[in-house]
Order: C-alpha cells, then structure tokens, then sequence
C-alpha cells in the first residue's frame, strides 16, 4: 500500500466502499474510493493477507482499491483536480513539459516524448473515471 498526505492506493476491505464516503469532519470533506476491484487473497494463520493470481490458493475474496480526501466542495472538477495533483505534482509536470519541447526542438532525444505524451493519456484516463463516477452518483461538474 502507497500512502500521501491525500491519497492511499492498494487499500483492502472485506465489502466494496462506497465511491463516495463522507470523511464526518464537519467541513464537507468526502473520501473518493476509486479503482475498486475484486481479489482473490490468501488469509494464513496470522491473520496476514495476501492478494493471489492463482484462485486456487485463494481463500477468500476481498476489495482492492484506491482512496483520495476530498476537501470541500464536492464536484468533478475538484475531485479530479485533487487526484491529478495527489499523482502528478506540479514540478513533476513541468519537468515532463519542458523535455517534450526540448524534444519537439530536437535538443533532446524523441524518447523525451514519451513520458509527457503518457501522463496526458493518464489525465484522460483520470477525467474519464472521475466523471462517470459523478454522474452516476449526480454529483455536478462544477458549482
């Protein structure tokens, strides 16, 4: 499990989380549980849990996901913004910006390219996911 000040990935629970749980803080603050899937694990004798390929070593089920804190207000756009910047802070981009034009000026290698062009493919990816997760639950764009 990966932990940031917000964001937490690779958490586990015995039921599947809401998408949207109320953090209880008196200050609008939700948890936005994403990525959430079913796995296959392994309880040993400890009470130690591990997540298995093989189904036939499995002994259970549980839920695998992905979980940001959301400040106030709760819409897309916030959402979205939170987790862009919980996963890509904002020297990182930057850095991926400048050597894309570096590279689109030929000062550096065309593989320069690569890694800016995959981190817009994983900011659509993103906006996808947290849209149609709003919309199903009527959360609105923006206020």
């Amino acid at each position: 499990m990966a932990t940031t000040r917000i964001l937490s990935t690779g958490l586990l629970a015995n039921e599947r989380p809401n998408v949207i749980d109320p953090y209880n803080n008196g200050q609008g603050t939700v948890l936005y549980n994403h990525n959430i899937t079913e796995v296959d694990v392994v309880v040993d004798e400890m009470g130690g849990v591990s997540i298995t390929d093989d189904p036939k070593t499995a002994t259970g089920k549980m839920y695998r996901y992905d979980s940001l804190r959301v400040e106030y207000p709760t819409t897309a756009d916030n959402i979205f913004s939170t987790l862009l910047s919980a996963k890509f802070p904002t020297n990182t981009e930057r850095k991926l910006v400048n050597e894309y034009q570096s590279a689109m000026l030929g000062l550096m290698p065309e593989t320069a390219k690569k890694p800016y062009e995959d981190f817009l493919r994983d900011r659509l990816s993103i906006r996808e996911m947290v849209d149609s997760d709003c919309k199903t639950l009527n959360i609105p764009m923006d206020l």
